[in-house]
């Protein structure tokens, strides 16, 4: 361990713990949209936390609650989903909070028979620390591309250099 003292190590190991926690979370947000479980969903955010999915699914919703009672909602119209995350980012501000971006595929079987839809996005998150773990405490969804979703649905756009 030339160069490196205990408490660098600590603070290394305790980097990498949270890093793979942050994945964690953002997996388990997908699992529980996969499975239609509302209130796990809603697990994954602080009580205050900030969501902007865009302006035609809904406005920017502040709570938890708020998207638990969304999630129901916007899962309810779907027989099947299925959510493929990667590309994750990690960089921490301090070691109670970070910033994620992730890269996100989600299929959707709609419940009325009609065609899949499909969408090609981005999750940038700002993530804290809690006394039950990591959370998202601000999300927005940053979309590239979709398919069959209603024209409505105005998304924020990924944006490219």
């Amino acid at each position: 361990m030339t160069g490196m003292d205990a408490t660098s190590l600590a603070a290394r190991i305790e980097r990498l713990e949270s890093r793979a926690a942050i994945q964690d979370l953002l997996h388990r947000y997908c699992y529980c949209c996969d499975l239609n479980d509302p209130d796990g969903l809603a697990a994954c955010f602080t009580d205050d936390c900030f969501v902007d999915y865009g302006p035609g699914v809904g406005p920017a919703r502040r709570g938890s609650e708020a998207r638990r009672e969304e999630g129901a909602r916007d899962l309810a119209m779907f027989s099947a989903t299925s959510h493929h995350l990667s590309n994750v980012v990690v960089e921490f501000d301090d070691v109670d909070r970070a910033r994620a971006k992730s890269t996100v595929y989600a299929w959707h079987r709609p419940a009325d028979g009609g065609p899949q839809w499909r969408l090609w996005a981005q999750y940038h998150d700002v993530v804290v620390r809690t006394p039950d773990g990591w959370r998202i405490a601000e999300r927005r969804l940053l979309v590239a591309g979709s398919e069959n979703f209603p024209e409505s649905w105005g998304w924020l756009p990924l944006g490219r250099r």
